[in-house]
């Protein structure tokens, strides 16, 4: 929730158009997708969140996002 909270924050700043940025969310959200997936898939209060900050890097034109949201079903697999 910390990292929705700075991204959001960051959003005014142009952070979702730094390539860096866009890599390291995606980075990121692969690791807790792995590690704690179950997290995910029972509390949509976590979910609806990750959802909405891969949006804001794929409005930004970022195809790694892009990516990662179609692969967010394998949080319910």
């Amino acid at each position: 929730m910390r990292i929705v909270r700075t991204i959001h924050a960051g959003q005014n700043g142009g952070y979702q158009f730094e390539s860096m940025g866009s890599n390291l969310l995606v980075k990121l959200v692969e690791r807790y997708l792995a590690e704690y997936r179950v997290i995910f898939r029972d509390n949509l209060a976590c979910l609806q969140p990750l959802i909405k900050v891969l949006g804001i890097f794929i409005k930004a034109g970022w195809p790694s996002a892009h990516r990662l949201t179609y692969r967010m079903e394998e949080v319910f697999r």
